[in-house]
């Protein structure tokens, strides 16, 4: 399961159900991937094809949405 926090210009972001615990976001357009850790600061993890352009605009979207997508995973995180 997958599930998605936003989807923004084709963007899509979202999280991997069974991945690790510290707090991250995947985003993917097309056959382009990249992964950004949540904490301790917003940071690229990896990118697979995103133009420098394209990860700054990234960057920017999730500093803007930084508060709706650790509200989506602590939703999907800690369900109790």
């Amino acid at each position: 399961m997958s599930p998605r926090a936003l989807l923004i210009d084709g963007y899509d972001y979202f999280f991997y159900s069974r991945e690790e615990k510290r707090k991250h976001i995947h985003v993917e357009k097309g056959d382009k991937e990249a992964k950004f850790w949540m904490e301790p600061r917003i940071e690229i993890a990896y990118n697979l094809g995103f133009t420098t352009k394209e990860i700054k605009e990234i960057l920017k979207t999730i500093s803007q949405y930084e508060r709706i997508i650790n509200e989506k995973w602590d939703s999907h995180f800690h369900r109790e």
